[in-house]
């Protein structure tokens, strides 16, 4: 099975899938198999982009609600006051971390956000373009995936801890047990991880080689650090972060189980929806996780490439982490090789079909 996955990966890389590969299957307390593919090593960093709403803000916001800083139930007109319009004030964190708030997935702030040079004077103006923001529908009536409810449970977070939002990530990640976890790569002053590790991504206008620096332009114009992109990781970093979520639902880690339930349950209170307080889960024999995914299985996927899956209950779990977009953004053969991927993965950690 293991020389079935290593070929497939290799004709992935052939056929223009993506230039680099990385393929982890991780089962209880094993270290787990590696393969690499293409420009790639086992341990070459990637762009996780959106992985980082499940491993770095959604955990956040678990730790600060176990802690009583912040509740999941606590409001933004609670939290900000009268600063917040009022169709706003009603969204709570499980709203933003369930992407129930109502904000739309998505909107091109990078473009006002790269006109100002201070970084503080940028977090005021998203904060301020963010609330200002129309909704599509009213908090908590659909679930509809949002980068701009992560970017602001960013910035809800790195106020409500004090200190800026990738020291507050990576205490979190202390807390569970990691000394070596994914971790932001701010522009501007030294990277903490080579270049020569990282995968790269682009082209963009104006960005003809991203290497380094976060993919998603939003995150880009903040730093590289925002609440819904920006994490660079190896793919043994996502499985350590990914058993620590298994010990969490155990009651083996730092906070309470009934804290942390909502990341790997269904978010009931919305209709409709399919998504959890951070996670997903999959949607019928098309989902990226593959049409044998077993029953109760959660994760993540990110506009890189990159994709992550979890089954708490048998502590076993795929991550597989591309730079797909490095062909470009319009490069998509990465849909149907995935769930290939996940199918033969499955198997291999024991699923029968």
């Amino acid at each position: 099975m293991i020389e079935k996955l290593q070929a497939m990966l290799d004709d992935g890389v052939a056929r223009g899938v993506a230039p680099a590969m990385v393929l982890h299957l991780w089962q209880g307390s094993e270290a787990g198999c590696r393969l690499s593919a293409g420009a790639a090593e086992p341990d070459t960093y990637f762009d996780l982009a959106s992985l980082t709403k499940p491993l770095a803000t959604a955990l956040l916001a678990f730790d600060l609600a176990a802690d009583g800083v912040l509740p999941l139930e606590a409001t933004l007109g609670q939290v900000w006051g009268d600063v917040t319009p009022p169709d706003k004030r009603p969204i709570s964190v499980a709203h933003l971390l369930c992407h129930a708030s109502g904000l739309p997935a998505h909107r091109p702030f990078y473009q006002a956000l790269e006109k100002l040079a201070a970084p503080s004077a940028r977090r005021g103006l998203l904060k301020a373009m963010l609330l200002n923001e129309p909704l599509e529908a009213p908090p908590g009536a659909r679930a509809v995936y949002s980068d701009l409810g992560y970017m602001l449970l960013g910035l809800l977070l790195e106020e409500a801890a004090g200190v800026l939002l990738e020291t507050a990530v990576a205490q979190t990640h202390a807390r569970l047990g990691l000394s070596d976890a994914p971790r932001f790569n701010p522009t501007g002053g030294p990277a903490p991880i080579a270049l020569s590790r990282i995968a790269p991504c682009g082209p963009l206008p104006g960005r003809p080689l991203i290497h380094g620096q976060v993919e998603d332009e939003n995150a880009f114009a903040m730093g590289g650090v925002a609440g819904h992109s920006g994490l660079f990781g190896a793919s043994a970093q996502v499985v350590a972060l990914m058993a620590a979520m298994a010990r969490l639902t155990a009651g083996e880690g730092p906070w309470p189980a009934q804290i942390v339930a909502p990341l790997f349950h269904v978010d009931a209170a919305t209709p409709g929806s399919t998504r959890t307080a951070g996670l997903d889960t999959p949607c019928g024999p098309e989902s990226a996780a593959g049409p044998n995914a077993p029953a109760g299985v959660v994760g993540h996927l990110g506009f890189t490439g990159v994709s992550m899956w979890l089954h708490p209950a048998s502590r076993r779990g795929v991550v597989l982490l591309t730079n797909r977009v490095a062909l470009g953004r319009a490069n998509d053969a990465i849909g149907p090789f995935r769930r290939q991927v996940h199918q033969l993965a499955w198997r291999a950690l024991g699923e029968t079909s």
